[in-house]
């Protein structure tokens, strides 16, 4: 087994596709075919079946798939050692929800940038269900959620914060002025909420569902500030995390509805891959992270 042939048979297992394989990793596609076929040759089976709209991994194939990860990885972190034995370099790839990128993260990536320049880093933003993919896919190093907890003995969550959720209005909304909300109250209310697959959207129509609660419709939105805008304008209620609500809050453009439902005890969560080979470069950010936020292991959740 070559190296090449492994990076090529890694990129074709994320991506899914020889076409796409080969555009990333700048070969011919029959230069990909050719070293899947050595490489099957050599290993006495096939690695891949290919479907009409995609390119999936044989049984055979998803065996081969964490050992050859952890070589391309240790290929590139013994590279990075050698040649830039003295300047830390190389990529971090982050995924993260939009409000914790741009509330939480966005101090320590300026001060990571800063005393290490030629490390290449890299953001991705996206829904809890997409990063978590992306994540146990290898196609991101480390993901930053907001949740409650993780059901999964190959990753590692650390909590990085507590984050109070709010239900949010217009001043002008009609129930602005009630001295409690309970659940009932939004039944045939307009809610505003992140897209699906965000973790607090789904606790909360939980919520709504367990007591039969009907809002007269849902929107759906990606962006967090988009969000905001549309709530501000008094078209519907929302519900998010305090972080990313606090200068509307104080222009009052927003204001928080006393809320008498649960408590969800979301958290900020930075999770990783257990088996994942941790570079210099992630390792280096894994402990900026924690000389920055105090981090508690969550395992055992």
């Amino acid at each position: 087994m070559e190296l090449r042939q492994l990076k090529t048979f890694t990129a074709i297992a994320h991506l899914g596709s020889f076409s796409k394989a080969a555009r990333k990793t700048g070969y011919a596609q029959s230069t990909i075919t050719g070293q899947i076929q050595q490489l099957e040759q050599e290993l006495g089976t096939h690695l891949f079946e290919r479907l009409p709209h995609r390119t999936i991994l044989t049984s055979q194939g998803q065996l081969l798939l964490p050992y050859a990860e952890q070589i391309v990885e240790l290929a590139q972190t013994a590279r990075e050692s050698i040649i830039n034995e003295t300047c830390l370099s190389g990529t971090v790839t982050i995924g993260t929800m939009e409000s914790v990128g741009i509330m939480r993260l966005t101090s320590v990536l300026e001060e990571f940038h800063i005393q290490y320049p030629h490390v290449d880093l890299r953001l991705q933003f996206g829904s809890w269900d997409l990063l978590y993919q992306a994540l146990r896919e290898g196609r991101i190093d480390v993901a930053f959620l907001l949740g409650q907890h993780i059901q999964d003995s190959s990753c590692t969550a650390r909590i990085l914060f507590d984050e109070p959720m709010y239900l949010l209005a217009a001043p002008e909304h009609p129930l602005a002025s009630r001295d409690t909300v309970e659940i009932g109250d939004l039944s045939g209310q307009t809610l505003i909420l992140a897209e699906k697959g965000c973790s607090y959207r789904t606790a909360f129509e939980n919520t709504l569902a367990q007591y039969h609660v009907l809002p007269a419709q849902v929107l759906e939105v990606e962006s967090i500030f988009a969000i905001k805008k549309l709530v501000a304008s008094n078209l519907g209620i929302t519900y998010m995390p305090a972080m990313a609500v606090q200068d509307e809050l104080h222009a009052q453009s927003l204001i928080r509805l006393p809320w008498s439902g649960p408590d969800y005890h979301i958290k900020t969560l930075m999770i990783h891959k257990k088996n994942k080979w941790i570079s210099p470069a992630l390792k280096t950010f894994f402990s900026l992270i924690r000389e920055r936020f105090s981090c508690t292991d969550t395992d055992k959740m």
